[in-house]
């Protein structure tokens, strides 16, 4: 018996109806993007695998007047038989939302020397009106890899080990006032949780305070970090262990707070849970030392002057190992200015 799905003018087999949404997914934008380049095969056009969400606003993220987007689930078939051979024939400059994609476009990308970029959110990913769903204010792009891939180089992780601040045209003054204005005006890349008077949650200070930053398991950034295997908890019993008689505060992620599992795993440990949404700057008020993962809001507290651990290899690790000040200055500007593509107006 064929299943059918009466749409108002006639009844169509819903086999046909997901023929019809594939098409448009994966072959249509093929067709598109053939004739747009041979109609203009002086430009360059952009292929944008990916970022469905945000469809309607990749124009104009893209260097290229015109581009062309694909969904990211396809498979190794589609891009043997289809994908493929229109990269070979139009050569796109391929746009990638992190590692959002299969593996065997990534690895053909790589080996082919195509131009590429890789998309992340940016580091300030969210004003105080926004939610998780509205599009980012800011995205990063980098030609290599995405930044929190430090198993292989990428453009950030190039300009930490090899920028000359003689050379460079380091401004050390106008990064130290980027500094001041960051921190006065409580800047964080998730901008929209709610501020909060951590007093009362942390009651009086009377020793050493240490804050753990949790992270979503089994992201990218961990996989990709150094973090592989590395869970919360395991953060936690470290911070314990480092600092026996401080008072210890869990921060768990912001998309974490209704699992009760990352609770649960906690409750018999000696250590304050942050149970409710915290703007990190709160967060981070009367803290001593932060411990986390890989998190880039490790990084946000060494801009602050907290002394970080990270138990990964996040591309911000060299600054938690020695006190460069220069370089936290010069990695403020260049990650809030040049790496950081403001794309959204606030």
């Amino acid at each position: 018996m064929v299943e059918a799905r009466y749409t108002g003018i006639c009844f169509i087999p819903t086999q046909a109806i997901h023929y019809i949404m594939k098409f448009e997914a994966y072959i249509q934008p093929l067709l598109s993007g053939y004739y747009k380049h041979y109609r203009q095969p002086e430009q360059r056009l952009a292929l944008v695998v990916g970022m469905w969400p945000w469809r309607d606003m990749v124009g104009d993220w893209v260097f290229e007047s015109a581009h062309i987007q694909i969904q990211r689930h396809f498979t190794q078939r589609y891009f043997e038989q289809w994908l493929k051979p229109f990269i070979s024939r139009v050569n796109p400059v391929v746009y990638i939302w992190g590692y959002k994609a299969p593996d065997y476009l990534i690895d053909y990308v790589r080996e082919q020397g195509l131009d590429v970029f890789f998309l992340e959110d940016g580091f300030i990913r969210s004003g105080p009106d926004d939610d998780s769903n509205t599009p980012p204010l800011s995205i990063v792009m980098d030609s290599q890899a995405p930044y929190f891939d430090t198993t292989r180089p990428n453009d950030l992780t190039d300009l930490i080990a090899n920028f000359d601040f003689e050379q460079d045209s380091y401004d050390e003054k106008w990064a130290q006032e980027m500094l001041d204005y960051y921190i006065s005006h409580r800047v964080s890349k998730y901008n929209h949780q709610p501020y909060v008077d951590v007093v009362p949650i942390y009651g009086v200070k009377t020793k050493k305070r240490v804050l753990v930053l949790g992270q979503v398991p089994h992201d990218d950034s961990l996989k990709y970090g150094g973090g592989k295997g590395i869970t919360l908890l395991d953060v936690v019993n470290q911070a314990i262990e480092d600092n026996p008689d401080a008072q210890i505060i869990v921060k768990p992620h912001p998309m974490t707070l209704d699992d009760p599992s990352v609770v649960s795993t906690l409750t018999d440990l000696r250590c304050l849970i942050l149970t409710q949404s915290i703007h990190l700057v709160d967060a981070l008020e009367t803290i001593d030392h932060v411990y986390t993962i890989t998190s880039l809001g490790g990084f946000e507290a060494l801009l602050r002057g907290k002394k970080v651990t990270v138990l990964g290899r996040p591309f911000y690790h060299s600054l938690c190992q020695n006190n460069c000040e220069k370089l936290k200055y010069f990695l403020l500007c260049y990650l809030y200015c040049q790496y950081n593509y403001c794309v959204t107006a606030a």
